[in-house]
């Protein structure tokens, strides 16, 4: 089985689509809460742009489900904005790199501060806290990836979202 969580908008045919409120997802689950499989049940989870919305608190029970349900060996691929990223943009003072999707605020203050807050953020992630996150949860193998690319097939092209140098990761349980 393979989950895509957090689907939104997003449908992914072959996977298991879960959301709190999409019409396209097939199963409706809060993510904050425990999945509805079992142990160990699934091969691959992918989730796009989800873990910012919750506390960091809630995204460390969130992983430890998602390591629960997957089967050993089973992956994990994780795409969510990057901190730094948002932080040069503020320092640099470019406020146009997020024009694609319509958002171009007046100052890098304004930057900052919606980057931070704006569309229901909870917690924005660097690499390393959310490689550590990952091992907290208790992942291996955590590894950085390309945008749509992965040496798994069924984890390469999933990033619905234009590339704005977001954090990707793929984590393995043990």
């Amino acid at each position: 089985m393979k989950l895509h969580l957090g689907c939104g908008s997003h449908r992914l045919d072959g996977w298991v689509n879960l959301d709190i409120d999409s019409p396209l997802a097939d199963v409706r689950a809060d993510l904050r809460q425990p999945l509805p499989f079992q142990d160990g049940q699934v091969a691959l989870i992918f989730c796009e742009h989800f873990h910012e919305h919750i506390t960091r608190d809630e995204a460390l029970g969130f992983l430890g489900e998602c390591r629960r349900v997957l089967e050993p060996g089973g992956r994990l691929r994780l795409s969510t904005p990057d901190l730094r990223w948002v932080v040069a943009h503020y320092v640099a003072g470019h406020l146009d790199e997020w024009a694609d999707v319509d958002w171009t605020p007046r100052t890098p203050c304004q930057l900052m501060n919606e980057g931070m807050r704006s569309w229901g953020h909870q917690f924005l992630y660097d690499r390393d806290e959310l490689t550590t996150l990952l091992h907290q949860a208790g992942f291996a193998a955590v590894e950085t990836q390309p945008h749509r690319q992965s040496a798994h097939p069924d984890l390469a092209g999933l990033e619905c979202r234009p590339w704005h140098r977001e954090i990707i990761l793929e984590a393995e349980r043990p």
